[in-house]
């Protein structure tokens, strides 16, 4: 008897045939995708509404067309995440975004609580090359639905599958951003984004006047942006909800980081715990929380005696003149490599690898 043909593969068992065959099942659910789409517009007929009643995808709506900066018109489909798919399937980009998600605590989204029960905006995304959807507009939702742990089922979206330009993305998510204004620091590392990005590829560092006319804001909150921006990570983790810090709580800051210097680390691990108890004993709301956390960083800075820790040093080779050195000191946090009557071609070598290595963290 003849064998059926047409079931099995032409690639057989050989060596990266399953990955292969996966590829190309992957670029057919992508060809039918475009099609779909296609087909639907053809038609006039809604996508989200074919989508519901052939695949059964739960939708929020009616899908939208946004004109964008540039003119490009973008159609944005209503989707039902799973809290597995949020998980897994979405990113948040800080610069187009604008939201610092690591500040992003549990003090600081209380006021997202409604939730619980209902979504009553979906959020907003673009679709990217890796297939997951880059959220231009509700982080915060996002970040409060992650943080409950698969306790709220579902999360929705509206997601455009079209290209948009960088430049329309980081204007569609200005235009669109929620309730909550972005916090001063939020902004001031924004800017510090930008101020790199035009310098890597413009060689020209921008002043705080072009800062201002690129981001529509005025010099004066450039200025108060770029000192919060400064402020050090550890003694901002500190503060339970940054959205309550205002510029004269950011000079506070400031002063006590330049007060401590090295000391600094050793000061906000101290901190910390001392905060913790606070936060627990007192049962504060979060703006006497705030209140009483910067007196207490004040009071703590004046008093503060720093660990008497001495560094330790370790001889990276040993040369014959006794005038040439190569060690590395470590203390505390902190670490350093000197270097004494060592050859210029040496240093250059050093310079290069050190670069090298720092590149490679900004990837």
């Amino acid at each position: 008897m003849a064998k059926k043909r047409g079931s099995v593969s032409p690639l057989g068992n050989a060596p990266g045939s399953q990955e292969a065959i996966a590829d190309s099942n992957k670029n057919q659910i992508e060809s039918l995708a475009k099609r779909l789409k296609l087909e639907a517009e053809k038609s006039e007929t809604p996508l989200d509404e074919v989508l519901s009643k052939h695949l059964g995808v739960v939708s929020v709506g009616q899908s939208k067309i946004w004109t964008l900066k540039s003119g490009q018109k973008a159609t944005f489909t209503p989707v039902t995440l799973s809290y597995e798919q949020l998980k897994s399937n979405t990113v948040v980009t800080f610069e187009i975004n604008g939201r610092e998600q690591s500040l992003l605590t549990e003090e600081s989204l209380q006021d997202l609580s409604t939730l619980d029960d209902q979504q009553f905006y979906p959020a907003i995304g673009r679709r990217l090359a890796d297939n997951k959807i880059d959220v231009l507009d509700g982080s915060r939702r996002r970040a409060y639905v992650l943080d409950k742990g698969g306790t709220i089922n579902t999360f929705t979206m509206l997601v455009t599958d079209d290209e948009i330009t960088l430049s329309d993305a980081k204007a569609l998510a200005t235009s669109l951003q929620s309730v909550k204004e972005h916090s001063l620091r939020e902004i001031g590392l924004r800017l510090e984004r930008d101020k790199e990005t035009y310098f890597k590829e413009y060689g020209e560092k921008l002043t705080q006047a072009e800062l201002a006319k690129r981001h529509g804001l005025s010099q004066s909150k450039v200025s108060k942006a770029l000192q919060a921006a400064t402020v050090d990570n550890d003694l901002i983790s500190v503060f339970p909800d940054i959205s309550l810090l205002n510029h004269s709580d950011y000079k506070i800051l400031l002063s006590t980081q330049a007060l401590l210097g090295d000391q600094l680390c050793d000061f906000t691990e101290d901190l910390k715990s001392k905060a913790n108890e606070l936060k627990i004993a007192k049962g504060l709301i979060k703006e006497d929380l705030k209140d009483m956390l910067s007196k207490l960083i004040a009071n703590e800075s004046r008093s503060f005696k720093p660990s008497v820790d001495k560094a330790v040093v370790t001889t990276l080779i040993k040369f014959e003149n006794k005038d040439q050195f190569a060690r590395k000191k470590v203390k505390g946090r902190n670490f350093s490599y000197e270097f004494g009557r060592i050859p210029k071609q040496i240093q250059e070598k050093l310079d290069t690898a050190i670069n090298e290595v720092l590149s490679g963290l900004e990837n």
